[in-house]
This record gives C-alpha cells, sequence and structure tokens, in this order.
C-alpha cells in the first residue's frame, strides 16, 4: 500500500475514532471536514455542515462575530482562541445550545492558504457539576450564619444565669463572709471558679464555632498545663 494512501487511511481512523468532535475549516470559516463525534455533539450529518459556514454551529452572540474575528485575524494575525482554547457555546441542530471546551489549531498549506482544526469537547456534566458545588457553597454558608447567630444566642442565653451566680457568690463572700465556716467558704470559692470555667468554655465554643473561617495561626502550647488542666477536670 503507498505511503500517502496509509497515511490518509490513518487520519481517516483518528478521525472517526476521535471521543472529541473535530472539525476543519478554512480562512473564510468554510467546514471542510466534520468528523462522527462532531455529528453526534451537533445533531447534524457531515454532508448538512461541510460546505456552510462553521458559525452555523454557533448560538448568539458568536455566530455574529465569527466572521469578523476570522477577517481581524487574517489582517492582523490578533489571536483570541487560535492556540489557546477557551469555553464557547454550540448550538445543535434542534436549537438547543450547550457548553464546550473549544481548542483550534492553524496549519498553513504550501500555497499559504490557512486551514483550522477545531477540537471541541462538551463540558455539559462539569458546568452542572459546578453549579451543584456552588449551591452547596451557598448552602453551607447559609448554615454556617445560621450557626453564627445560634452559637451567640446561646452563648448570650448562658452568660446571663453564670453573671448571677458570680455576682450572688460576690455578695456571698464580700457581706456575709463572717457567717460562714471555712467549709462554706470553701464550697463558695469552688462554685465561684467553675462559673469561670463555664465562662471560659463558651469562649472556647465561640472560638470553635469559627474554626474554618478565620485564619488559621500557630502558637505554642504549654502541654504540662494542659494535662493538669484536664486533670483537674475528671
Amino acid at each position: 500500500m503507498p505511503v500517502r494512501q496509509t497515511t490518509q487511511s490513518l487520519e481517516r481512523a483518528i478521525l472517526d475514532t476521535a471521543i472529541d468532535g473535530i472539525v476543519s475549516i478554512d480562512e473564510r470559516g468554510i467546514v471542510r471536514t466534520l468528523n462522527p463525534a462532531c455529528e453526534r455533539l451537533f445533531g447534524y450529518e457531515a454532508g448538512e455542515v461541510i460546505g456552510r459556514n462553521v458559525n452555523m454551529l454557533m448560538p448568539a452572540p458568536y455566530r455574529e462575530e465569527h466572521d469578523g474575528y476570522l477577517s481581524r485575524y487574517r489582517e492582523t494575525g490578533e489571536r483570541r482562541i487560535i492556540g489557546i482554547g477557551r469555553e464557547v457555546a454550540g448550538r445543535r441542530k434542534d436549537g438547543s445550545e450547550f457548553p464546550l471546551y473549544l481548542s483550534v489549531g492553524e496549519w498553513v498549506d504550501d500555497d499559504g492558504s490557512r486551514l483550522f482544526v477545531g477540537v471541541l469537547r462538551d463540558i455539559t456534566d462539569l458546568k452542572e457539576a459546578e453549579q451543584r458545588i456552588l449551591q452547596r457553597q451557598r448552602e453551607l454558608e447559609a448554615a454556617n450564619k445560621e450557626l453564627d447567630g445560634f452559637t451567640y444566642s446561646v452563648s448570650h442565653d448562658l452568660r446571663a444565669p453564670l453573671r448571677a451566680i458570680d455576682g450572688f457568690g460576690r455578695i456571698l463572700i464580700e457581706d456575709h463572709a463572717e457567717r460562714l465556716d471555712a467549709e462554706g467558704r470553701r464550697v463558695l470559692d469552688v462554685i465561684r471558679k467553675n462559673v469561670g470555667k463555664m465562662g471560659q468554655l463558651i469562649d472556647d465554643l465561640l472560638a470553635f464555632s469559627r474554626l474554618g473561617r478565620d485564619a488559621m495561626k500557630p502558637s505554642r502550647v504549654d502541654m504540662t498545663t494542659l494535662a493538669r488542666t484536664v486533670l483537674e477536670e475528671i
């Protein structure tokens, strides 16, 4: 089999079996080839597209802008997609639109004529996944706001009785200490210390609720003091 024929057969096999859509156009935007994957993407048979302007596969405003883009590229060499790639929109035969990722390469023949080859991938699933992630993120942000409100509300409600207990304990110590024996003063001191610990626990709860939203900052921890505190709480 001649080398040229073998090369053409290989090129045909690549086009026919490619998973992504592949379309080639000339410098006027006229479609020259359209592979089977592209037919499936847009719902057209190749014969319905070949020989027509590729903008038939584009929704507005891409459809109206495409010929001008090719013209500017021929005149100025300004690239917007060629050799770069970006997200665009496609238009199926039934008129429905869908998101695509398009990458375009350029080939120049010996006579100086240009051929542009576009590789297209349907990214509908990707865009839907992104929307689900964004929706989930919005839901989490709303839940975090509700949690903040709940945490601050609980904090306020818990602090009110603690302040009362601490206040009455201070009154007993300041005004009635002489009426209490040593054991009574010890118990009262224990009560006030535990009120302080409860206040610290509330502060820790508020700090914990903000974890993940505030920037994390490393700090040194005295493990001996931490262990002693834990033992005292047991």
